[in-house]
């Protein structure tokens, strides 16, 4: 965008359009698809992805700012379609006992290409002839994902009786009650805040820390990876409670030490917190999981992702304003280790609330 100069202000609304479309697209998605057969729409959102990506080379100069809004936008809305679907077959797949240890495999299929195709892609970019044609050839990944469907039909065909649906949808509210989930949801988005801000900011403090980004960004993902590979079979026999709540506060003086740590200094940073990050996502995801009855698992898994959707609007905007009044990445990277703390006492009060509750019922 910044070659075809397009301004720097309307370039940042092209790029958060697509989050905003995901987080509003979810909860429709999730729940007009809740209960109905989904491989027409499942197709549907991979196909209408890879038309999008491949228009990109063909947007004339003069009206590329509506038609890429056009395009973000609708690539979001697919992309709520898409996700509301697989976080349903996920939900239909992780084995009782093990949601952690699924939900660690899970999140490595999102964590490779973060970790391989940035570095990938800059090479790329010299072969296709710049970003908009490398967006073109990504739509060839349509196929493997298309290639799937024979082996997911069965499952994305499932469907409920419309009086189990009506019910199963009117309980989905129920879980947002704070002695349920929603202290859980609320942990997730803050968790997620604390992700998505030192992802979008993090270059920014390493310019003016004399660091280099690789350092942080292949550290930290190497590391996750290393754990969930690792340990991905412990995360569901490890006291969930007191582990999330030290990786909370890991993460939080951690990150706080970020924002005052040059040059390779950051590199030891940066591992803790992947090793920190690497065990939270996963155990706070169980939660989510392991909570739900089996009927209202696949609405509640797709809220959690809805408050991720919701983190991925909110973090740029949070760090945008910080950065405006002054406060330098320093104070960005400040409010990260205030989200991660608030995320960390939320999961110290659903802990106290949940062991109130068992004592009620003994």
């Amino acid at each position: 965008m910044a070659g075809i100069h397009i301004a720097s202000g309307t370039r940042g609304l092209l790029l958060a359009v697509m989050a905003i479309a995901l987080f509003v697209g979810r909860p429709v998605a999730t729940w007009f698809l809740y209960g109905r057969r989904k491989t027409a729409l499942f197709t549907a959102s991979i196909l209408v992805t890879a038309l999008c990506l491949a228009a990109y080379p063909l947007i004339p100069l003069t009206h590329a700012v509506p038609i890429i809004f056009f395009l973000r936008a609708l690539q979001g809305l697919a992309l709520a379609v898409y996700s509301s679907c697989t976080t349903s077959l996920l939900a239909e797949c992780i084995p009782k006992g093990q949601s952690a240890r699924g939900f660690a495999i899970f999140s490595l299929t999102l964590l490779i290409p973060f970790a391989v195709i940035p570095a990938v892609g800059e090479e790329l970019i010299l072969l296709v002839g710049g970003e908009a044609e490398l967006f073109a050839a990504t739509a060839s990944l349509s196929l493997p994902a298309l290639l799937t469907l024979p082996y997911l039909t069965e499952h994305l065909n499932r469907r409920l009786p419309p009086a189990d649906s009506e019910k199963n949808k009117s309980q989905m509210w129920k879980s947002l009650a704070l002695t349920n989930l929603g202290l859980v949801y609320f942990a997730c988005l803050t968790f997620s805040i604390m992700t998505n801000e030192a992802i979008f900011f993090m270059k920014g403090l390493c310019t003016m820390l004399n660091a280099l980004p690789a350092y942080f960004f292949t550290t930290y993902t190497s590391t996750i990876m290393l754990i969930r590979v690792i340990g991905n079979h412990l995360f569901d026999s490890l006291p969930r409670y007191p582990i999330m709540l030290g990786t909370a506060m890991i993460l939080a003086f951690v990150t706080y030490k970020m924002s005052a740590t040059e040059g390779s200094g950051l590199i030891p940073l940066s591992a803790v917190y992947g090793a920190a990050l690497g065990l939270l996502y996963p155990l706070l995801a169980s939660l989510v999981c392991d909570r739900s009855k089996p009927a209202i698992r696949p609405l509640n898994l797709n809220l959690m992702m809805a408050a991720f959707d919701l983190s991925s609007c909110l973090a740029p905007i949070i760090g945008g304003i910080i950065l405006s009044q002054g406060f330098g990445y320093q104070g960005v990277f400040l409010s990260i280790s205030v989200s991660i703390s608030l995320s960390g006492t939320a999961i110290a009060i659903d802990w106290l609330t949940q062991r109130r509750g068992e004592k009620l019922t003994q």
